[in-house]
């Protein structure tokens, strides 16, 4: 028989019986019950919600060894009108890297290409057809190619690329490329004597290789992209000038000063594993963190709190 914590005499109150489950109309009028909840919302006011949102915005491209050893070699692809491969793991940090590379090597004027145009880097997206290329290529010099037929399409880019005396292409998420888009850009480099290089995860390799029966129609286009170079991630060295320059974007006049904590850098890494992603994913939690809890103390034990749980990142094979 258990027994009671109120004090000696004093009758126990009775349990409140539970509260009847919430009875929600459907749009048709059916009735249900309802036990979901729809999670818990941080009570924040407008500026402390504005903030967050601008948080989630942060990502800065931060200038690396291994940014300056990627455009060593881009560098002398263009120059020598080689096709080749750049592959990585760090999908974002070679976005950024690839796109600040762009912009450094052309300029726009109310939205338009300037003469030269040595440099153009596109994106594929969706299954990375014939079409798509041509149309995504033609959307970076604001040329759109939408209506035209494919035969259109391929004489108006070859075109409109020799017109602005391009160099050098770079295609990133290369390995959605369709065979036939492949193909289209083994004819771009041979017509127009240009570097094409291929941007993306190793599975571009895998894709490219020709062993096997069924992939003996890819050795071309193995045999045209040979030269590559390896995008690392980001390595302990470097990574608290990132995160560094990540807090000089915030620009709080009380910085967290992740960057200066050992065991914090550390615990950042490794839930990283040295991709940008990754570590820019954790630092917007801490930093919201932080504005939810003001006063607390910017320590290791705190920044393991602040992480939601995760899977590491894979970033070797």
């Amino acid at each position: 028989m258990s027994q009671s914590s109120l004090p000696l005499g004093q009758p126990e109150e009775p349990t409140p019986a539970p509260a009847p489950p919430e009875v929600v109309a459907d749009s048709d009028g059916a009735t249900s019950t309802s036990v979901a909840k729809l999670g818990l919302q941080k009570k924040r006011s407008s500026e402390q919600q504005a903030e967050v949102e601008r948080i989630g915005q942060i990502e800065p491209f931060v200038g690396l060894e291994r940014d300056e050893r990627l455009f060593t070699a881009l560098n002398q692809w263009r120059e020598l009108s080689i096709c080749a491969r750049v592959i990585t793991m760090d999908r974002l940090g070679l976005a950024k890297s690839l796109k600040f590379y762009t912009q450094s090597h052309t300029k726009r004027r109310s939205g338009l290409l300037v003469t030269p145009s040595p440099v153009i880097y596109i994106e594929i997206e969706q299954n990375g057809s014939l079409t798509d290329l041509f149309v995504t290529i033609g959307e970076f010099l604001a040329h759109p190619f939408y209506s035209a037929l494919l035969p259109q399409l391929r004489s108006r880019t070859l075109a409109t690329l020799k017109s602005y005396k391009v160099k050098l292409l770079i295609i990133n998420n290369a390995d959605v490329l369709s065979f036939a888009a492949f193909n289209e850009l083994i004819r771009i480099a041979e017509k127009l004597r240009i570097s094409v290089v291929l941007a993306g995860s190793p599975y571009l390799n895998e894709l490219l290789e020709p062993k096997g029966v069924k992939k003996n129609k890819y050795i071309n286009i193995h045999n045209t992209f040979l030269k590559f170079h390896h995008y690392n991630v980001i390595n302990k060295e470097d990574l608290p000038t990132v995160i560094l320059e990540w807090e000089k974007k915030i620009g709080w006049s009380k910085p967290l000063k992740l960057w200066a904590d050992k065991d914090i850098v550390a615990t950042l890494g490794d839930a990283s594993s040295g991709q940008l992603r990754a570590l820019y994913e954790n630092l917007r939690e801490i930093a919201v963190w932080k504005i939810d809890h003001p006063q607390a103390q910017s320590n290791s034990q705190n920044i393991s709190i602040a992480l939601s749980q995760s899977y590491r990142p894979i970033s070797k094979l």
